[in-house]
């Protein structure tokens, strides 16, 4: 009985100690209120369904991508896979249909964010947009 009751309290100790070492490695909080005037010439490409801008903001900064006309989503650059790595940033790859981690290789879908392939365990983190007036809020403070 002793010999049953090391073993438990053994494994019960083991347990405890490796859970209470996992990483708790998230996208930090970061305010974002940010206003874009779609009349300027650096965000006329917005109009456009399907295509994207990357902008300053965030934790290491934005992406918009337009999915149809009024209707625009923005992404956070960090990557959800080992966001406190530096090179865990996010870009639009070639075809402007996908971002990508160059880091992990992880490939995101811009119209939704969510994971086409790769280690990432998370969707892209997404910012609430509004359009009003050719001037698209983007923020994630409700």
């Amino acid at each position: 009985m002793k010999r049953f009751t090391y073993i438990i309290l053994t494994v019960l100790i083991l347990f405890i100690g490796f859970s209470s070492c996992k990483k708790d490695d998230r996208i930090p909080y970061v305010p974002v209120n940010i206003q874009l005037s779609l009349n300027q010439p650096e965000f006329q490409e917005l109009k456009t369904p399907g295509n994207s801008v990357t902008i300053s903001g965030g934790v290491r900064g934005i992406i918009v991508h337009c999915n149809y006309a009024d209707d625009y989503v923005a992404w956070e650059r960090n990557c959800p896979h080992e966001p406190s790595n530096d090179s865990a940033r996010i870009y639009i790859d070639s075809t402007g249909l996908f971002a990508v981690c160059k880091h992990c290789k992880s490939k995101f879908f811009l119209m939704d964010g969510s994971i086409v392939e790769g280690v990432a365990g998370q969707n892209l983190l997404q910012y609430n947009t509004y359009l009003e007036n050719n001037i698209l809020y983007i923020s994630n403070q409700y």
